[in-house]
C-alpha cells in the first residue's frame, strides 16, 4: 500500500469489498496523506452490505452488471479511477 500513497492516487475502486478491510486501509492511508482529504474518493462495491466507513462511498451491487459500472463511474464525476483493487473470489 505504501507504493500508492506517494503516487498522488485519490480515486480508487474497491471491488468485492465486503467486509471492508481494504476500503478501511485505503481510506486511512490515502486520506491521511492527502493535502486535501476531501479530494480522495473511494468507492467500495459488493453484493453484501457493509458497515459505514469514513471517506468511503459504498455501493451494494453486482460488479458484472452495467448499472453497477455506471454507478461507480458517476461517483468520479467524469474522472477515471486511478486504482482498482479486488480481493474477491467466486462464491461456491
Amino acid at each position: 500500500m505504501q507504493h500508492f500513497t506517494g503516487a498522488g492516487v485519490n480515486r480508487v475502486v474497491d471491488l468485492c469489498a465486503a467486509p471492508g478491510s481494504w476500503s478501511q486501509v485505503l481510506s486511512r492511508t490515502l486520506r491521511g496523506s492527502a493535502e486535501d482529504p476531501s479530494s480522495v474518493k473511494i468507492v467500495a462495491v459488493d453484493l453484501q452490505a457493509m458497515a459505514p466507513l469514513p471517506g468511503v462511498t459504498q455501493l451494494q451491487g453486482d460488479i458484472t452488471k452495467t448499472s453497477t459500472a455506471e454507478a461507480i463511474i458517476s461517483h468520479f464525476q467524469g474522472d477515471k479511477a486511478q486504482l482498482v483493487v479486488c480481493d474477491g473470489a467466486p462464491d461456491g
